[in-house]
């Protein structure tokens, strides 16, 4: 078994439960980097010579580690909301709405039924 590298080790005690002992074993046993350890999951830190508690405390660091690179991957998909667009000069008499609709929020029609309902309604 070759000495594992100072990068691998670095990368490897960045997880939170894993010391340099761990990360030598982790090492030995062919992981890497924290996707590594995230792909052998439970069983894999077993088999690497981790203890059954720590496994976990590790598993568990590296899931919450992906769910948490999951959440700000998702909110920087969020587009920035767009400045609000100045009032319409239009007036209410040339917008079509009616004196009772003003403040109020229309919505579309779901179905022909249903706007002409709306229609039986305003007249």
């Amino acid at each position: 078994m070759a000495k594992p590298s100072k990068k691998v080790i670095d990368a490897l005690t960045a997880i939170p439960g894993v010391g340099e002992a761990t990360a030598k074993k982790l090492a030995g046993a062919g992981m890497k980097s924290k996707a590594d350890v995230a792909k052998a999951g439970l069983k894999g830190l077993k088999a690497a010579g981790i203890s059954a508690g720590t496994a976990t405390k590790i598993a568990k660091a590296v899931a919450s580690s992906a769910v948490t690179k999951a959440k700000k991957k998702m909110e920087k998909k969020k587009p920035t909301p767009k400045a609000p667009s100045p009032k319409s000069t239009i007036s209410d008499t040339e917008s079509g709405v009616r004196g009772d609709q003003i403040g109020k929020k229309l919505s579309a029609p779901k179905s022909v039924k249903d706007m002409m309902k709306r229609i039986r309604r305003s007249d």
